[in-house]
């Protein structure tokens, strides 16, 4: 391949990790993506966990009234990118349970633009740094 090729190529990557962690796993059909901790964005970041135990059945997600769910089984993750404007609601059911709530709502959340949700099987937890873990939400039978 001629070198000019290369240095276009080059300077792409660059640029698209740059900012960004990217994870990759070979036995996943999909791309992770988390913002770096010190830039600033200006869109807001979600992220879904199901840390369910492993036998669990799935967790059917509903984002801000999308039609189509996302399954979620234990251990896996869903990230969406989204506007600051407004409360961004949710929907999940579970093994004959629901729960919904605001993923992001801006009264509560400050100025906080990356917000973690974590789902047990006791309930949905909030955090703002993927760490310190607060129980939000409790599933109720069939009352969503």
């Amino acid at each position: 391949m001629c070198r000019s090729i290369h240095a276009p190529l080059l300077l792409v990557l660059m640029c698209l990790m740059n900012g960004s962690n990217f994870a990759y796993d070979p036995f996943e059909s999909s791309l992770s993506f988390e913002p770096e901790p010190h830039v600033d964005i200006n869109v807001l970041f979600v992220s879904f966990y199901n840390g369910m135990a492993p036998n669990n059945p799935n967790v059917n997600l509903f984002y801000n009234n999308q039609k189509d769910g996302v399954y979620l089984s234990p251990g896996k993750g869903f990230s969406k990118l989204d506007n600051l404007n407004g409360r961004k609601s949710v929907v999940m059911y579970w093994n004959g349970n629901c729960a919904s709530f605001f993923a992001y709502d801006p009264s509560a959340e400050g100025n906080h633009q990356k917000i973690y949700w974590l789902i047990k099987e006791d309930g949905i937890y909030h955090s703002w740094d993927n760490s310190s873990w607060q129980k939000r939400k409790s599933w109720t039978f069939n009352r969503c």
